[in-house]
């Protein structure tokens, strides 16, 4: 009898973007069965689990006779070997983004990149996350030299489409054969390729590892086991999850695992997103109302810190890396920062799904495909050029396993090897769920998104569910025009 891995089903639509049920394989993932040997042609049991994201690994999956064999994995579009970088032509351009954590790996890859091609420079532009959705868009319509643009997934891919800012990158060799076609969903519409995801992270709890042994704790695995454990761990004068709720971008990581079993189906998720955005429905309904009660049953239950509202991304990591939080609630892209703020840490993180259910979950846990990489058309041509030939050289399996290991960063790069750093390896466990393409990313009309976050943002730092979703509902109502 045949089992179901997980699969990339998802697709992105102009105007919604659609969530899937799909974890991108990234890392070799465990056989189902530990005596079956992953041999190319020979039986295997467990369908869609793979051996890695390597152009030599293999995939289980059906044959043309229906039967489940071990078959190579296609992870570009093509069976092609990954294509080398493009030469470009001599000039500057600036590379905007928002990670600053990975500031110092960045310049090395810019080093070597310049190096190799003597007389083109690369100049990073980065900002804060939240200033960078808010005002990036209107900055590299003015800038010229922004040639290299990232774009988060969701309402900033759509402003930035809406808005023509974005070049077609669909028949770029380096797209086709060096990226795993799954993770390019994100940032492709009607088939056609505007950003490339360069990051495969995963939104979900990480916690210390070693605390956890220490006390005897166990991974909370239903809704009710979240909230006794918030009780545990607080009574023992420990923070049991840093939610940063002074922060946007990252106080609305867990809004993923609160939207991933709000419903039965995908389907119905998204009809609930779509019919919030166009007004059919509204965030004091049933629905929604569900989801901002589990964020006050947190607050009640002491799972975040005091004064959690004044509660930033710079303390709750800081916390999470001193021993004085259990949980640091955000995903995989926050490792770095922990092990910079204390790298004893390296090692000592593990990852789990938030479950917000007492039943049987839909979903496990988050993943996301971000980071986008695209390119400005304001920018001259030769700077287009040199914006592709950076980008490509981005693509390369070593440069990519730079930026992998030297941020813990996951990527979407085919033939990368993670054997190097151990927390990528360690919360590759998650990858074995059945995971959800970030929901929280469903919403995107800023209009919309806005005043839900800072609505759950504000419900879980205490305030009271009803009001504060009335008068959310309010500003969508203005906002919407309905």
């Amino acid at each position: 009898m045949k089992t179901k891995g997980h699969k990339a089903l998802a697709s992105l639509r102009a105007g919604v973007v659609a969530t899937v049920a799909a974890a991108l394989v990234i890392t070799p993932l465990a056989v189902a069965n530990s005596a079956e040997v992953p041999t190319f042609g020979k039986k295997c049991t467990t369908e869609g689990v793979s051996t890695g994201q390597k152009t030599s690994s293999l995939v289980c999956q059906e044959n043309s006779s229906g039967k489940l064999k071990w078959q190579r994995v296609r992870l570009g579009a093509t069976y092609a070997s990954p294509v080398g970088p493009i030469t470009p032509p001599k000039g500057s351009i600036e590379f905007h983004h928002w990670r600053s954590e990975d500031k110092a790996v960045f310049e090395n890859i810019i080093s070597q990149y310049e190096s190799r091609y003597p007389g083109t420079k690369v100049s990073q532009v980065i900002m804060d996350s939240t200033n960078y959705q808010n005002l990036e868009l209107s900055k590299a319509q003015v800038n010229k030299k922004a040639a290299l643009v990232t774009v988060f997934r969701g309402q900033q891919f759509a402003d930035f489409l809406k808005a023509d800012m974005m070049v077609d990158l669909s028949n770029e060799r380096f797209v086709k054969q060096n990226v795993i076609q799954s993770a390019l969903q994100p940032g492709t519409v009607n088939g056609r390729v505007f950003a490339v995801p360069y990051q495969s992270l995963f939104n979900n709890p990480l916690y210390n590892v070693e605390m956890f042994e220490k006390n005897g704790w166990s991974v909370p695995k239903t809704w009710s086991q979240t909230l006794a454990f918030c009780k545990t761990v607080k009574a023992k004068g420990i923070i049991p999850f840093a939610w940063p709720a002074a922060t946007k971008g990252n106080a609305g990581q867990i809004m993923n695992a609160f939207m991933m079993n709000s419903a039965g189906t995908l389907s119905e998720i998204e009809k609930h997103v779509v019919d919030i955005q166009s007004g059919k429905e509204l965030v004091t309904d049933p629905w929604f109302k569900g989801i901002a009660d589990k964020y006050k049953q947190m607050h009640d239950a002491g799972c975040f810190p005091d004064n959690v509202v004044a509660y930033n991304d710079t303390a709750a990591p800081a916390d999470f890396a001193a021993g004085k939080a259990a949980v640091y609630p955000t995903g995989t892209f926050g490792m770095s920062t922990v092990t910079k703020l204390n790298p004893s840490m390296s090692g000592k993180m593990g990852i789990f799904g938030l479950i917000t259910t007492d039943s049987k979950p839909t979903f496990e846990g988050i993943t996301n495909n971000t980071f986008m990489l695209s390119v400005n058309p304001k920018a001259n041509r030769t700077d287009q050029k040199i914006a592709r030939s950076f980008m490509s050289f981005l693509t390369q399996a070593p440069i990519a396993q730079q930026y992998a290991v030297g941020t813990s960063q996951h990527v979407s790069i085919i033939n990368v090897d993670y054997s190097a750093n151990k927390d990528l390896l360690n919360t590759s466990v998650i990858m074995g769920k059945k995971l959800v393409l970030a929901p929280r990313f469903l919403f995107t009309k800023g209009a919309v998104a806005t005043p839900i976050e800072l609505a759950l943002m504000a419900i879980g730092s205490g305030k009271d569910v009803s009001p504060t979703l009335s008068d959310a509902a309010k500003q969508i109502k203005t906002a919407l025009g309905v």
